[in-house]
């Protein structure tokens, strides 16, 4: 079967080819799989105008995720760990 992907030649600093391949070998995926997933997501946000800092967006998630963990272990503690599981389903089905 013929692949459906068109190749193009795209020139990288040297210090950001690490990068890129550091992470390709850590999630044990291909360069090109890299460049074509942070394409998928950052050309759609590029096309909005979304300028993404991505260290202020982690902040604000990682925040986000203990605040609402600590009220919930403090308010329904019964509820904490299905609420984990629930989570942890999601992210399979929806983001795998």
């Amino acid at each position: 079967m013929a692949s459906t992907y068109k190749g193009i030649g795209v020139g990288f600093s040297p210090d950001a080819l690490e990068a890129l391949d550091a992470y390709a070998a850590a999630q044990g995926i291909t360069r090109a799989e890299v460049i074509r997933t942070s394409v998928n997501i950052g050309l759609p946000m590029l096309k909005l105008g979304i300028a993404l800092n991505g260290q202020r967006a982690l902040t604000i998630l990682e925040h986000t995720q203990l605040a609402l963990s600590l009220l919930v272990e403090r308010q329904y503690p019964e509820d904490s760990d299905e609420l984990i599981r629930a989570a942890m389903r999601n992210v399979r089905e929806h983001h795998a």
